[in-house]
């Protein structure tokens, strides 16, 4: 068995992982505030069951893709659920993932229109050349640039956060009657059939949520991502390291923004806005930060889609002007905009991550 272990290499998975995971909704703070800020202080249990299951499934799928070695990530479904069910999972996965590169787009069309002046549509296309030319650079180039974002990223949240609760002078206190509601309102859990049950319209729930969602897209990522290390150790120890320093920061922002829950409640970019009233410093540094995260996480999916696609064509010409269609539609995609993304797709693709769960949990830590 290889036993090489490099800790700068351990980061750079993890940050890989980490900067994957990440993408608008996360580095906005919206994903925060509808799958755990909205549940007050409860939401830090929702956190801390996201961190455990980011972790432990993340050092599974790292761990087995090391073992396996795949040439198409996204065959690793057929590796969990079998040859039909593991394919259904595949399409499911690759049009999903396709889907959020055109909201990833659309978030920095947004984003530089509104904090930076520019064209909407500039941003989207310089996102969709980003993109492009990331994944023609291929997967072990793009975890040496995607990998070193993660880390930037965390440590901007940190700071944010240890600013916001500093600037504010004690942890938050208690909510009113009238605050709990209207951050309740925007739960993660409010739609689908999750509120007629109330075990599941809690914050310990919306916590496997947000992790099973999240690992449903990551499955191809994570098992390339394993391959890519030097050592199985490597492997489980940077999925380990990337699910906790994914979480640590959600825990300082949720209580963050439990300081000003009036004011985040109806905003579209909550993060920014403690930024800019807590650390204005680094609000603009954190304004390009946010159009990283974006990057982050459309580049790593726009590849798996790509990569997917590779496996039905032999022509690299063929699969070159393919790359550059698809990420056209991409962008022409984006039109459709992302406001409702979360609270509709997330928690229906967290659907089915849960069922997914047990299932990676036998086969990852079954030995070959």
């Amino acid at each position: 068995m290889n036993n090489r272990f490099s800790i700068l290499n351990v980061i750079k998975l993890a940050g890989a992982y980490i900067a994957f995971s990440i993408g608008s909704g996360f580095a906005t703070g919206q994903e925060v505030m509808q799958f755990f800020t909205a549940f007050g202080f409860s939401g830090i249990i929702g956190a801390l069951v996201s961190m455990l299951l980011f972790a432990g499934l993340g050092a599974i799928l790292m761990a087995k893709g090391y073992d396996l070695k795949l040439k198409t990530q996204t065959t690793a479904f057929r590796y969990y659920c079998g040859k039909h069910l593991g394919f259904c999972l595949e399409i499911f996965t690759v049009v999903f993932l396709f889907c959020v590169v055109s909201i990833m787009i659309a978030g920095t069309g947004a984003v530089t229109g509104e904090y930076f002046n520019v064209n909407p549509k500039i941003g989207a296309i310089l996102m969709t050349a980003a993109c492009i030319i990331t994944v023609l650079m291929g997967l072990k180039r793009m975890v040496d640039v995607v990998g070193m974002i993660g880390p930037i990223i965390t440590v901007f949240t940190i700071l944010i956060g240890v600013a916001t609760l500093a600037n504010f002078g004690h942890l938050p206190s208690a909510l009113t009657d009238f605050q709990v509601q209207q951050l309740f309102q925007l739960r993660a859990t409010g739609g689908w059939w999750f509120s007629q049950y109330k075990f599941l319209d809690t914050a310990w729930f919306s916590g496997l949520l947000y992790a099973a969602c999240m690992i449903l897209g990551a499955i191809p990522f994570l098992s390339g991502l394993g391959a890519s290390a030097n050592s199985k150790r490597e492997a489980v120890w940077g999925g380990i390291l990337g699910g906790v320093f994914l979480m640590l920061p959600v825990i300082l922002i949720v209580l963050s923004m439990l300081c000003y829950p009036d004011k985040i409640a109806g905003l579209e970019v909550p993060l920014l806005y403690l930024a800019g009233k807590n650390a204005p410093v680094l609000a603009l540094i954190f304004s390009i930060i946010l159009l990283l995260g974006i990057y982050s996480t459309g580049a790593p999916m726009f590849w798996l889609v790509i990569n997917w696609v590779s496996g039905f064509i032999s022509s690299k010409n063929l699969l070159l002007i393919l790359t550059l269609v698809l990420g056209v539609i991409d962008y022409f995609g984006a039109s459709i905009g992302f406001g409702n993304l979360i609270s509709i797709l997330y928690p229906f693709a967290g659907q089915i991550g849960i069922i997914m769960i047990p299932v990676i949990l036998f086969k990852g830590l079954k030995r070959q």
